[in-house]
């Protein structure tokens, strides 16, 4: 399918074609890279693929602000979810899922109190059965 030229180059745009950010060609170009080694690998079982555009933990409001930004240019709307804990907004793109996610500070805090027992509490060992218990 793509034999022609340097294997996997010839869907990539190169780098002068695109009036973008380098970081934004650099994703483009490995975008087009997995599309190249799906089509050339049908053995291969397809991948799952998710982008996710992080908010980079600057605060609950400018959070929000971003996920709202990236929902206007999905063209959804952003919803609360998992309780009103989560503000998401959500495209799919075939089956690539896109997505942004801002949680509450009170969903946060929440989790990073039911997690603060992780590794904590052990599972005690019934030497005699060789069971966990």
């Amino acid at each position: 399918m793509t034999d022609a030229g340097e294997k996997g180059t010839e869907w990539v745009p190169r780098f002068g074609m695109l009036e973008v950010s380098r970081e934004r060609a650099e994703l483009v170009r490995g975008l087009f890279e997995l599309a190249a080694f799906v089509a050339d690998h049908p053995e291969v079982p397809v991948p799952a693929v998710t982008a996710c555009v992080p908010t980079r933990y600057d605060g609950w409001d400018a959070e929000r602000s971003l996920v709202a930004d990236v929902a206007a240019a999905l063209g959804v709307e952003p919803e609360f979810r998992a309780g009103g804990g989560h503000y998401e907004a959500e495209r799919l793109f075939g089956p690539v899922r896109t997505y942004s996610l801002a949680i509450t500070p009170e969903h946060m805090a929440a989790y990073e109190a039911w997690s603060s027992y992780r590794g904590l509490v052990q599972p005690v060992e019934d030497v005699a059965a060789g069971e966990s218990r």
